[in-house]
């Protein structure tokens, strides 16, 4: 397990932090059209120590209730965290633990972060440990997980989508809302929609299919954007073919490559601490966001909060350890004057 760096060591290594530099041979570049789009990319953690071609280096990803990051790297059989900033590699983990379950995907509600493990659901604490598993007869949870960001329920593919009902840290209630297999999805910021990877749109509370096929080459995990700009509703799509799509639906959902070069997309998922989209890679995962006014995978308009470096952190721990020091400092000397 990789522990947690003491404060001390952070201070120590702040002034001459550097990222290792990450393998540009297969770099998930921007399109002309996606920049023109408002689009930008930044790496999130590189490849050092993932899988260096093929299936599959990082699958599940979330954002834990605490902030950081849980990530599924299944080359590895392990759950690593990582602070929530950009350009870090194995070497800047928080923590990591043994999990060998394939294929995981993540999501956080009720205070948890969630996760599928064979076939059934489990949940995580803050460091990735499974709490508890939670069979259910006749579900099977295998290629998909997201949270309904309305009423918080997990959306969960496998043997069909299932939307489940979280009540009190514990899954409550299965209720199948489509039935058949898929692979990756993500739900609408209203809460209303659920979007398979092929793509397909299924009304969560009835099942009906509302978003026609669009065909996604090779796609997998989606995400659906909340602007203020005519983005809005607009789809992401991660495919195994090393290109990030937009699905125009202002445009007779015209497919629009906004990103290749890439290795083999495969999960997405939202940072909802910042309004970014994670996409995985098989060697590294990127984070995608489309500017002021917009957020793709999770809930609101607002320009999303700027996302920082490994360094910024470590500045920004000092700052507050001086700030400490000053007023530990000031206390003793005030009451020696007493």
């Amino acid at each position: 397990m990789v522990k947690r760096p003491r404060l001390g060591k952070i201070l120590i290594c702040a002034a001459t932090l550097t990222v290792a530099a990450v393998n540009a041979s297969a770099a998930l570049t921007m399109t002309a059209a996606g920049t023109n789009l408002g689009f930008t990319l930044t790496r999130f953690v590189s490849d050092v120590g993932f899988n260096s071609s093929g299936c599959c280096g990082p699958l599940g990803v979330t954002v834990l209730p605490n902030g950081n990051v849980l990530v599924d790297v299944t080359n590895q059989s392990k759950n690593y965290v990582w602070p929530d900033a950009d350009n870090q590699n194995l070497t800047t983990a928080i923590s990591s633990v043994a999990f060998p379950a394939f294929p995981p995907a993540y999501a956080t509600t009720g205070g948890f972060a969630w996760g599928s493990s064979g076939s059934n659901l489990v949940k995580f604490d803050n460091s990735g440990n499974v709490l508890a598993t939670y069979p259910q007869s006749g579900v099977s949870i295998t290629n998909g997980l997201w949270t309904n960001p309305v009423n918080g329920h997990l959306l969960a593919q496998g043997n069909g989508i299932w939307d489940i009902t979280i009540t009190g840290g514990v899954p409550t209630n299965f209720r199948l809302v489509v039935s058949g297999g898929s692979d990756g999805l993500s739900v609408s910021p209203d809460g209303v929609t659920v979007y398979t990877n092929e793509v397909k749109g299924y009304n969560i509370l009835t099942g009906a299919l509302t978003f026609p096929l669009v065909t996604v080459p090779s796609g997998d995990g989606t995400g659906v954007i909340s602007s203020n700009t005519g983005l809005n509703g607009d789809i992401i799509g991660n495919g195994n073919d090393g290109n990030v799509y937009l699905i125009d639906i202002h445009n007779n959902n015209n497919l629009v490559i906004i990103a290749s070069g890439g290795t083999r997309g495969d999960y997405t998922a939202a940072d909802t601490n910042n309004g970014t989209l994670f996409l995985t890679q098989s060697n590294e995962i990127y984070r995608l966001s489309c500017g002021a006014g917009c957020s793709v995978g999770s809930t609101g308009n607002g320009a999303p909060r700027p996302v920082p470096t490994l360094s910024e952190l470590a500045l920004a721990l000092l700052a507050v350890a001086l700030i400490g020091s000053t007023a530990l400092m000031i206390g003793r000397r005030n009451n020696e004057a007493v």
